[in-house]
């Protein structure tokens, strides 16, 4: 009689503890959060208010170097063009600062989702330890055992009673863990999104501060050679119309990866790309051109110090089939943020590079395909860059391509407008370059 006053005593208690415990969790996580919703809250809108001003600017300034670019082609005009186009370039600077704290307050909220989650598992799997320890001294002690050791058939009832509850708690957890685990999931995946796309938007920082750089550089450029005289620079344009024999000699530089050739030798592999896939070859010039060019990480880099470990695996089979060296395969190196990791000239990664490894041997005849070889790596953009839409050749379909190349699924938000409207500038210098060059 004892052993079963204690048994009730402990199921009751159990029971009320739990309970005790759930909701002192429960109002706390709802205070915790309800304390930190009216700052983070206030914080997006702000960042948000921020940024759709910027926009407004941008807009402004993108419809000057539109008008701008009607215009004849005189000095004034140039440093007009390039000093709008450095405004610009600021303000997207500025806009990616923001986007990258408006996705830092999104990590830091699925952070504390995911910690939530994590409480809520570890509750529900507690509970039912508590439940199954129940069980198992019930099954120790044996019906019989049970019914001698009760004077009342009302506690042997109120017994059974006990132990139907413990098996439905059972029950109830077991669903609550699953459910957890699928919200623990979900939320888990999209904080990996957010770091993803936080990396992403550092990487765009670094590519619009570059271009500001280089943007800079052209205007002191321009006015050191023409003296701010426009009869100088007149004579600049004609003599680059028709140096044709200079241009074929232009390096074009994939600076991070260590390689430079003539422009007219890059031609040369873009336009055998184009014949496979195509692609436009001054688009994928200005593709590659942009990918590569973007700062000195990449192509310095090794695998066990800056390659995702989700990229590992993939690499060593790339390596082993190519009969390389891994430990002696350059790879872009890791930035503060992020991870490196990316191969050669067209900077894939190396379980992308896998998806695209058969169609890159089917159209050059090179397997297994070599992500370092020039022709693959060439090949291999054009590839994308066609799935993407790029073969259409239209400026909209090829600026939508250059958007998904970099970004992906998130290709259309304005943030990133800034990659595509780079690389249709770079094609079409580009491509007045191969006009040149074809006379």
């Amino acid at each position: 009689m004892e052993k079963l006053v204690k048994n009730k005593f402990f199921h009751k208690a159990t029971s009320r503890l739990a309970a005790g415990w759930f909701f002192v969790l429960f109002f706390s996580l709802m205070f915790f959060k309800f304390a930190l919703a009216t700052p983070a809250e206030d914080q997006k809108n702000s960042l948000r208010q921020q940024i759709d001003e910027i926009q407004k600017q941008i807009d402004a300034y993108r419809a000057s170097i539109s008008d701008l670019k009607q215009q004849g082609n005189t000095l004034k005009r140039e440093v007009s063009l390039l000093d709008s186009k450095m405004k610009a370039a600021q303000l997207e600077i500025q806009r990616t600062a923001l986007n990258i704290s408006q996705t830092e307050v999104g990590i830091s909220e699925k952070n504390l989702a995911l910690g939530q989650a994590e409480l809520k598992l570890e509750r529900e799997r507690e509970l039912l330890g508590k439940y199954v320890q129940a069980i198992y001294e019930a099954d120790q002690q044996g019906t019989l055992e049970m019914i001698l050791s009760n004077e009342k058939l009302s506690d042997i009832f109120d017994r059974v009673s006990s132990l139907q509850n413990a098996q439905n708690g059972i029950y109830e957890s077991m669903e609550a863990i699953r459910e957890s685990k699928v919200i623990w999931e979900n939320d888990k995946q999209l904080l990996e999104e957010r770091k993803e796309e936080f990396n992403q938007l550092k990487v765009l920082q670094e590519i619009q501060k570059r271009s500001l750089t280089i943007q800079q550089s052209e205007k002191n450029n321009l006015l050191a050679q023409t003296k701010g005289q426009e009869s100088n620079y007149q004579g600049l344009i004609k003599k680059a119309k028709t140096d044709a024999e200079s241009i074929r000699k232009n390096l074009y530089l994939l600076e991070g990866v260590g390689l430079s050739m003539t422009l007219e030798k890059a031609y040369q592999y873009a336009k055998k790309a184009s014949n496979l896939t195509g692609i436009r070859p001054a688009f994928l010039l200005a593709v590659l051109k942009n990918e590569s060019s973007w700062g000195e990480k990449v192509g310095t880099g090794t695998w066990r110090r800056d390659m995702h470990k989700r990229d590992q695996d993939a690499f060593i089979q790339i390596c082993d089939e190519l009969n390389l060296d891994p430990d002696k395969t350059p790879v872009s190196r890791k930035p503060s943020y992020g991870w490196g990791g990316a191969m050669g000239p067209a900077q894939f990664l190396p379980a992308v590079w896998l998806q695209y490894k058969d169609k890159i041997a089917q159209l050059t005849g090179h397997n297994p395909p070599d992500p370092w070889d020039i022709e693959d790596a060439f090949v291999a953009a054009s590839i994308k860059l066609t799935q993407a839409g790029a073969g259409a050749q239209t400026y909209n379909a090829e600026w939508k391509a250059a958007q998904i190349y970099f970004a992906g699924s998130r290709w259309n938000k304005p943030t990133y407008y800034f990659y595509g409207n780079q690389v249709m500038e770079m094609a079409a210098v580009i491509q007045e370059q191969l006009n040149i060059i074809a006379r």
